[in-house]
């Protein structure tokens, strides 16, 4: 209902959901625009329960900007003022949608959000008046549900949105305000910070470990969950429980693999690769059963159409082609993934080797099978000589060059990396200060310096992992690089931001690392997760062209198995650097040298 209401009647209502005021010209311009113009949009006001006075739910601004009007003579304080006058069940409801039509803090949509929440409003029920997904006003009441002192300090400015969404992990409001009273006294308040410090014992339900006990398991095992909605994952709260349920369905695996007749089986929750089990030796599956011969001769033909095929200029190469190529080499793949599947253990076998159960990122296990321990070794690889010793190819060296652009590619990936994690940049870089300063030590914590590291790769600028600092330096705030004079861009920088000086911080601690290969770095990769498959991988000219024949098909033979290396023994190493540049398996695959504790210092 509409009604005109003297002014000296309205208040403001603690209802009306806007608590930071727009910027002082937009105020100005509201003044000017009402006192030529008058009052073109009415407000929505609620009846106070002092008598006849009436609260403003709708309209804030508009009534400052009668007052000072007023204040300044413009206007009668009785002025009449067009208002609609709402129920009070519906004031927060209605200054929302009326709020709705102006820029309003985020931090005021939170708390509104959450006022309709303890009024008995589902999160359904407002995304359905308000137009919003289920999912987002299930995060603006996280958000509103912080603790108001975290909320303040949004509304103030001091905090970025980012680091008011990782205080959401937690529903405990005292327990996110002492996070905020602690990170607030340091250097650096980031989300990566806070998330920290509100689940320190905590798993992600991404872990591999976490994926292959299953989420429904652990919960009903007892075990509790705090959600990150903004990260989409949950954090498991009891590692130690997802750690024995692993076990024991770990077990349960052993147990299958054992009735096969394997020597021994065995389980890793860690990389394959920086296990022992990486160094032993394994055999091939012997028997090969109901193998149509079709099979062979399909997998020759193809052999011989795709290396004439790559004997052709890559120039030369039509669309026709590219199809052609790939559809091949698919087929290859099937005939190949057949032949394989045709081949099993030997009794023999089995009772000589054994087996490595993993689990793959996906939280699906893995079988390493007929793998020979060196104790066993003796009578299980009969040479040709029959002399016992088994038959191992000399593994070729890689040049020197190599290895060198290897450590370039592994270096700039985790400097790329590195950058991701602002909290361990600064502790990196006080602890190599200290050492040096404070102890007196001539240590260098991973060989930190100022200095730009010196990459020996031809190709380190076309990186993924260049593409990334680069993104990141173009978003410093650098403006104070324009000042003329030392003195002059000291005091600029001084001028930044905290949170733009601590970006700065981060980008040239990340690209100060001069090895990727130190004990501290190792400590490094792990607390990132670091992978470099996600920013480096082989391709035919920054690897495989450089390392000779038998290292292709030896590659060959670990990527796609025995029998397509065998098939390859003849081809050119032109041919089989095309191959692997092309395979799907090469694209997550990284030279030994390059695996994780394997880099060479």
């Amino acid at each position: 209902m509409e009604q005109h209401i003297k002014m000296n009647a309205l208040t403001i209502s603690e209802k009306n959901v806007r608590k930071v005021s727009a910027a002082e010209v937009e105020d100005q311009q509201l003044i000017a625009s009402i006192g030529s113009q008058g009052l073109l949009q009415n407000l929505i006001v609620v009846k106070s329960k002092k008598r006849g006075k009436y609260e403003v739910v709708g309209g804030g601004r508009r009534l400052a900007a009668l007052q000072h009007l007023a204040a300044n003579g413009d206007i009668e304080k009785d002025y009449p003022v067009r208002c609609v006058v709402k129920d009070q069940s519906d004031a927060t409801e209605a200054s929302m949608a009326e709020n709705l039509k102006a820029g309003m803090h985020d931090a005021d949509w939170f708390a509104a959000y959450m006022q309709l929440n303890e009024q008995g409003l589902s999160a359904e029920d407002i995304a359905k008046k308000f137009g919003h997904s289920v999912a987002d006003v299930r995060k603006l009441l996280k958000l509103g549900g912080v603790a108001p002192v975290i909320l303040a300090a949004f509304r103030n400015r001091e905090l970025e949105k980012s680091v008011v969404m990782a205080f959401t992990v937690s529903d405990d409001q005292e327990k996110q305000a002492a996070v905020f009273a602690e990170l607030k006294e340091g250097y650096h308040l980031s989300a990566w910070a806070v998330r920290s410090r509100l689940l320190p014992e905590t798993m992600k339900s991404t872990e591999s470990v976490a994926l292959f006990v299953g989420l429904e398991a652990y919960e009903q095992a007892g075990g509790s969950v705090a959600s990150d909605l903004f990260q989409d994952v949950v954090y498991l709260n009891d590692p130690e429980l997802v750690q024995s349920l692993a076990e024991a369905k770990m077990e349960g695996l052993i147990a299958e693999k054992k009735v096969e007749g394997w020597r021994w089986v065995e389980h890793l929750f860690g990389g394959f690769w920086s296990s022992p089990f990486a160094a032993m030796q394994s055999v091939e599956p012997e028997i090969e059963v109901d193998l149509p011969e079709a099979v062979n001769v399909r997998l020759a033909e193809i052999d011989s159409v795709l290396n004439a095929m790559n004997e052709k200029p890559n120039d030369e190469w039509t669309e026709e082609d590219e199809e052609a190529h790939d559809r091949l080499t698919e087929e290859e793949g099937d005939l190949q993934a057949q032949k394989e599947n045709s081949r099993i253990f030997s009794v023999e076998q089995k009772a000589g080797t054994g087996v490595v159960i993993l689990i793959n990122r996906e939280g699906e296990p893995e079988y390493r099978v007929g793998i020979v321990k060196p104790e066993d070794a003796k009578g299980q690889s009969q040479g040709e000589d029959g002399s016992g010793e088994a038959d191992t190819p000399k593994k070729p060296e890689d040049s020197a060059a190599l290895l060198s652009d290897l450590r370039s590619y592994a270096l700039q990936a985790l400097q790329a990396d590195l950058m991701n994690s602002p909290e361990l940049c600064f502790d990196l870089s006080v602890f190599n200060m200290a050492l040096q300063r404070v102890a007196g030590s001539y240590l260098r914590s991973c060989d930190i310096n100022v200095e730009w590291a010196d990459f020996s790769a031809k190709d380190i600028a076309d990186t993924k992992a260049a593409e990334k600092i680069k993104t990141a330096r173009d978003g410093l705030n650098l403006a104070w690089l324009n000042e003329q004079g030392e003195a002059a861009m000291f005091r600029a920088f001084q001028s930044l931001p905290m949170p733009d000086k601590l970006a700065i911080q981060v980008f040239c601690v990340a690209q100060s690392l001069r090895s990727s290969s130190s004990v501290i770095a190792e400590i490094v990769k792990e607390q990132i997760s670091f992978d470099l498959s996600a920013l480096w991988q082989p391709t035919k000219d920054n690897y495989f062209k450089r390392v000779n024949r038998e290292k292709l098909l030896d590659i060959l033979e670990e990527l796609k198995g025995i029998d397509l290396a065998a098939g390859m023994a003849t081809a050119k190493k032109r041919d089989l650097a095309e191959l692997l540049d092309g395979l799907e398996e090469s694209k997550g695959w990284l030279p030994p040298q390059m695996r994780p504790e394997t880099m060479e210092d």
